[in-house]
């Protein structure tokens, strides 16, 4: 029996050993910095449920003594019985140049009111002319827009009702715009009409919007908008409460009706334009551990370019966009990309480093132990990924 056997093996163990110690030490510092982040996000996480709720409610006790909102106009049967009821309706013509950056939109088209004599009677007492009865209330740019009458004095219909018809071309602010399921998602175009003139607020003579009984459609030839769909449009009455009393004793609320236009983007244009080149990238890099663990130049410049690729791709990305105080569905599939890109570019540099301190005689081991951790990072890495993509779109 050789006497020098025990020496040997020793000595097989503690060079295995060695060799170990770099993916020891990488896996250590990864398990220590794992619970120390965990246990920022728990401590930042009970910070925020400490002072939330009290800081919150005080916000909210603030508001709601001066709040301003906007909700739906009763049923009718609720109308106190002095209410003065107008019956308005719309007719958008075109609808343009719609910029998420700026949540503007562009439209033309008509609006009608009809009203009893004794809205009649109240506007001459007041010396209120038919153009100052509504406003646009979204309108933006007033000094390039127009909201005129088609007649100088209202038409007096049969049963003593007064009718009057307004032609309107502005631009709009979109106040119902919604990113979470960027770049698939809806996009709410509201028109607003407003009663305009302060006697008829709610402390003085009550006057209500309601919706026109012939105003079945809202939405002319040219109502599309290009890159979406319409999906739906709706004229219903609101009530609107102000925040501000204006130097007055009260807090004005006035009548008013919105039309809302609800188009869809385009599924298919939407994921060739944007999701289809991140899934491209994202390809890319998950295949790139097939390349040989031999190869450390080649599969390190792999995950380094896909980062650059996808910081510009989502930079461009969002110069259509607002800022926004959430993620959308298209950057939490950037962000798990990122995470995704910077792994792998962690792990082809300890693989790297591990082939290139190893002996001659064990690179073809060491390469094969390169290879079943690349193939465990790519199932886990496609399991992440598609996972944080279901997950978004639910969520949203």
């Amino acid at each position: 029996m050789n006497k020098n056997l025990p020496k040997q093996r020793s000595r097989i163990r503690m060079k295995r050993a060695d060799e170990f110690r770099p993916v020891r030490g990488f896996y250590s510092r990864a398990l220590f910095c794992v619970p120390l982040l965990a246990m920022l996000i728990a401590g930042f996480s009970c910070f925020q449920r400490e002072l939330g709720p009290d800081m919150q409610q005080e916000v909210e006790l603030l508001l709601e003594r001066d709040r301003e909102s906007i909700v739906p106009l009763p049923p009718t049967k609720e109308f106190a019985k002095d209410a003065l009821l107008v019956y308005a309706g719309i007719l958008v013509d075109k609808v343009y140049e719609l910029s998420l950056v700026s949540r503007t939109f562009s439209a033309d088209g008509y609006i009608w009111l009809e009203w009893p004599p004794a809205v009649q009677d109240l506007m001459e007492q007041n010396g209120i002319e038919p153009k100052d009865l509504v406003r646009l209330a979204n309108r933006v740019e007033i000094w390039d827009s127009l909201f005129e009458p088609l007649t100088a004095e209202p038409k007096l219909l049969s049963g003593g009702r007064y009718y009057q018809r307004y032609r309107f071309s502005s631009r709009f602010y979109d106040d119902e715009i919604e990113f979470r399921r960027d770049p698939f998602g809806e996009v709410n175009l509201p028109v607003v009409v407003e009663v305009a003139v302060p006697s008829m607020s709610d402390k003085y003579a009550e006057v209500l919007l309601l919706p026109h009984h012939q105003a079945n459609g809202f939405m002319g030839r040219s109502g599309s908008l290009s890159g979406y769909r319409l999906n739906s449009s709706s004229f219903k009455p609101y009530l609107h409460r102000y925040s501000s009393r204006f130097g007055s004793w009260y807090q004005p609320m006035f009548s008013q009706m919105r039309l809302e236009m609800i188009y869809q983007a385009d599924y298919w244009s939407a994921f060739v334009n944007w999701v289809f080149p991140l899934l491209i990238i994202m390809a890319v890099v998950l295949l790139s551990p097939s390349v040989a663990g031999s190869l450390g130049d080649v599969r390190l410049a792999i995950p380094s370019t896909a980062l650059l690729t996808l910081i510009f791709l989502q930079q461009s990305y969002h110069d259509e966009l607002p800022p926004l105080p959430y993620l959308t569905f298209l950057d939490e599939l950037f962000a798990v990309s990122y995470a995704i890109a910077l792994g792998l570019f962690g792990l082809f540099t300890w693989g790297t480093n591990t082939y290139a301190q190893a002996e001659a005689k064990d690179k073809s081991m060491v390469a094969r132990r390169i290879d079943r951790a690349d193939l465990v990072f790519q199932l886990i890495s496609v399991f992440i990924f598609f996972g944080v993509g279901v997950a978004a779109w639910v969520r949203s």
